[in-house]
């Protein structure tokens, strides 16, 4: 399967830290967005912390797609 994608196509991420409910909001590109995906363990240098990944939550309003993961 393969998909095609516009290069400026670019999604907000809100990384939630569940231990203390902070987070950190990027805006990634495509090729950003799969790797992160395939993650198991992400580094967020405001957290100063290597966290697991426990979940993901996708919405999508009008024309914007957000993907919140929530880590511990």
């Amino acid at each position: 399967m393969s998909v095609a994608v516009n290069q400026s196509d670019s999604v907000n991420v809100v990384f939630v830290f569940q231990k203390n409910e902070e987070t950190e909001e990027v805006t990634l590109n495509t090729a950003q967005v799969m790797a992160l995906l395939h993650a198991k363990q992400i580094w967020i240098e405001k957290f100063s912390a290597n966290l697991k990944i426990e979940s993901t939550v996708w919405s999508y309003a009008g024309d914007q797609v957000s993907l919140q993961i929530y880590l511990k």
